[in-house]
């Protein structure tokens, strides 16, 4: 495929995606806007909690199974099979380990017990968002990015459903029921999204569900091939996922001693929950471009055109950090209006401001974790997060005391650009390898 029909194939989704995203930008209009800034920002303080368990129960398998699937299309159903079941009995532990756990989690590290039923409310959105990804993961493995496109537009009308109904039948809920009620939204547009993959793919009845269940029988189960892939990419992002789960832990404690909590919550939930969805709103295009690539770089591996798989993931990264960059401009000039369109006031477009174009290389990072999953180099990707993650957070411990929340935003951006670094690095090391390897072979 040369760059002029990658170009076409890329424009085609982007505006599949934009179409999902409109969605997903009116659901968090409606959201933001009737649940109120203390309910956005206790439901903040749930996310990194949410994250962290997602991780554990989907074990990155979607990145795996897609990868496999790209390489070798045969193995499709018994990889699939294999990543359900890993999926399922993870989902059922975590969950009961969250039912005991909850009430120590909400009043002893997140130091808030608004958050307690936010908490329980994941208890939902785990099982569900597990086996979403892993359906992804099959059909990203074969190549239908246009399925996996449309399923987003399904999901985000679950979303804003869910929300529209409530808010419209009890709108007298409290700060506490609203935060969880954002909670049970993801949940509910994961359950849309499931339906939407598994039963307009080919058509798909009940029967031929049925049947393409039973046919999975015959299958060895064997999750080494899966399990190579998924564990030093679960690592990488376990790493990352236990960052984000004690920054909001050490963001509290830190200024626990200056501000009240609910000043601290508030200040929290506006990075988190209005400049940062804003700063990474256009992430959908990254992603989306990643969808592309696992399929494409795949089968260069797999033929070992390195050459070409080299000019390919050079193409994809420059064009996403182009589109961040253009982008990042562009909210840095027009922040104020944009937070005032969507949010219906100005909360979080200071921060938009000053960290803006700083937010740019953000958006090759999706790809570039890909094509490292691609490349087999899922333990480099696990050296570089540790990394990052050890110095993101004593940044904030040396930071947050004396610039609150400018501390955190630097951390956060400080400690991303080490991880993008060092990820090129061992990108630029595998290709070097791989051309030295090529001229001995030809001498």
């Amino acid at each position: 495929m040369n760059k002029k029909n990658q170009i076409v194939s890329i424009t085609k989704i982007l505006i599949i995606s934009s179409i999902a995203k409109i969605l997903s930008l009116v659901s968090k209009i409606i959201m933001t806007r009737e649940l109120g800034l203390y309910s956005m920002s206790i439901f903040s303080l749930t996310n990194p909690l949410l994250l962290l368990l997602l991780t554990l129960s989907s074990l990155s398998l979607q990145n795996s199974i897609s990868a496999i699937i790209a390489k070798d299309y045969s193995s499709r159903k018994k990889v699939l099979f294999n990543a359900l079941k890993l999926t399922l009995a993870l989902s059922t532990i975590l969950m009961f380990v969250l039912l005991l756990s909850g009430e120590f989690i909400s009043y002893r590290l997140i130091k808030n017990p608004l958050t307690l039923k936010s908490i329980y409310a994941c208890l939902l959105v785990i099982p569900l968002t597990s086996i979403s990804s892993i359906i992804k993961g099959y059909f990203l493995g074969i190549g239908e990015i246009k399925l996996i496109t449309f399923s987003q537009i399904f999901e985000e009308s679950g979303r804003f459903l869910l929300i529209a109904v409530v808010i419209f039948f009890l709108p007298t809920l409290n700060d506490q029921d609203r935060a969880s009620l954002a909670v049970y939204s993801l949940a509910i547009g994961e359950l849309f999204q499931i339906f939407y993959m598994v039963f307009y793919y080919k058509n798909y009845s009940l029967k031929k569900l049925k049947e393409f269940i039973f046919s999975f029988k015959q299958d060895k189960h064997n999750y080494k091939d899966i399990l190579n892939i998924s564990l030093p990419m679960t690592c990488s992002r376990l790493v990352g996922s236990l960052t984000y789960f004690i920054e909001p832990i050490l963001f509290t404690s830190i200024l626990l001693n200056q501000l009240k909590i609910e000043e601290i919550t508030i200040s929290y939930g506006l990075l988190t929950q209005y400049a940062l969805p804003i700063l990474l709103m256009p992430s959908f295009i990254s992603v989306t471009i990643s969808n592309l690539v696992i399929s494409n770089l795949g089968k260069l591996i797999g033929n070992n055109k390195f050459l070409e798989a080299r000019k390919y993931i050079r193409f994809i990264l420059l064009l996403s950090f182009i589109i961040g960059l253009i982008i990042s401009i562009f909210f840095t000039l027009f922040a104020n209006q944009i937070t005032s369109l969507i949010y219906n006031n100005t909360y979080g477009s200071e921060i938009i401001k000053k960290y803006s174009l700083l937010f740019s290389l953000f958006y090759i990072e999706s790809p570039l974790i890909t094509c490292l999953s691609i490349l087999n180099l899922s333990k480099k990707a696990l050296i570089s997060t540790v990394i990052s993650s050890i110095i993101r957070i004593l940044l904030i411990l040396l930071l947050v005391k004396f610039y609150q929340i400018d501390g955190l935003c630097l951390a956060i951006i400080i400690s991303f650009y080490f991880n993008v670094i060092i990820n090129l690095f061992f990108l630029m090391k595998f290709f070097i390898s791989k051309n030295k390897r090529s001229i001995i072979h030809h001498q």
